[in-house]
């Protein structure tokens, strides 16, 4: 039986994706009014989704003043990461120890589709086949929820990557190391799993300068660097 969904849950996932592709800058203004015609709902459920997406730390509401959407923290970015790379290598061994042939293969399917969005120019794509080849690590180590809470807590963390993807070569390097963390995985080498995943996300902090630099305005007065 389907669940039926509300409109607040509607407004929070369409606005929510839209902040996390970027679709809506960093400090752009949300206008509710607008939500509210745009989806044919009142204001209130728009209002319960952006008090969500507060709650989250994407949005900032200021009583009658208005709502924007939150400018990237780099404490916070760090904190996110933080909460990935822990819960991410941790999960490395449950997929050695569960995963089948067909799991590998799934994960070397995503990474074609991320070489096809790359030839296509297309970062939008890249960076979902991206999340859904992560997700299938947890999922095929029987960690799916735990993929999850990685999802909803690390919306800095997130659109740091998105912007990360206009530095020279961090497409092409995503996609490499994608294919050595396979190859960890499917020899079942743990140390080398753990290397290249600690490597995958740390390598952030390395190209935090440059994106700074091209996008000030998307920060946080004080983010200057990553931990």
């Amino acid at each position: 039986m389907q669940v039926r969904r509300t409109a607040s849950e509607d407004v929070y996932d369409k606005v929510k994706s839209d902040i996390l592709s970027l679709s809506r800058v960093p400090g752009a203004e949300i206008k509710i009014n607008e939500i509210a015609e745009e989806m044919g709902i009142s204001r209130s459920p728009v209002r319960d989704a952006l008090m969500k997406l507060s709650d989250e730390g994407l949005v900032d509401m200021l009583p009658q003043r208005g709502c924007w959407v939150s400018l990237i923290d780099l404490e916070r970015v760090d904190e996110e990461r933080f909460l990935r790379h822990s819960l991410e290598k941790s999960v490395l061994s449950y997929f050695m120890e569960y995963a089948k042939a067909s799991d590998i293969s799934k994960l070397q399917y995503f990474v074609s589709l991320q070489k096809e969005a790359l030839k296509d120019g297309d970062e939008g794509l890249f960076f979902t086949y991206d999340d859904q080849m992560h997700e299938s690590i947890f999922q095929s180590a029987g960690k799916g929820r735990i993929w999850q809470i990685i999802a909803k807590e690390t919306g800095h963390y997130r659109r740091m990557r998105i912007l990360s993807f206009d530095q020279p070569g961090v497409l092409d390097k995503n996609i490499e190391q994608h294919i050595e963390l396979i190859e960890a995985l499917k020899e079942k080498d743990i140390a080398a799993a753990l290397r290249i995943e600690g490597e995958h996300v740390f390598k952030l902090t390395f190209e935090a300068g440059e994106i700074i630099h091209d996008n000030p305005s998307y920060f946080k007065k004080g983010s200057d660097e990553i931990k």
